[in-house]
């Protein structure tokens, strides 16, 4: 595919233009009244790994991954009167 331009001042109404372009590993140009800015390139298939400060390579998190396999219950969020007593309960 041919490189592509994006005017900074219209990058919003293009985000998702410009997003599927560096994914299909179109090279774009940003600019700025027509003087370019920056180039943004997709990153290449080593450098979606992510290394560990242990050297230790891993794969990058896909987001709703475990979508289905965790149950959170309705009260997760709200403290017990008992644990609440334990904090702040003068001795």
């Amino acid at each position: 595919m041919s490189p592509k331009t994006f005017d900074i001042a219209n990058l919003s109404d293009n985000l998702a233009d410009l997003l599927s372009d560096i994914q299909n590993h179109v090279e774009v140009t940003l600019t700025h009244q027509g003087i370019p800015l920056a180039k943004v390139l997709p990153l290449s298939q080593s450098e979606l790994t992510i290394t560990t400060d242990l050297n230790n390579a891993i794969e990058p998190r896909v987001a709703g991954f475990w979508q289905g396999q965790v149950k959170i219950a309705d009260d997760f969020d709200e403290t017990s009167e008992e644990v609440i007593a334990a904090f702040y309960e003068d001795e």
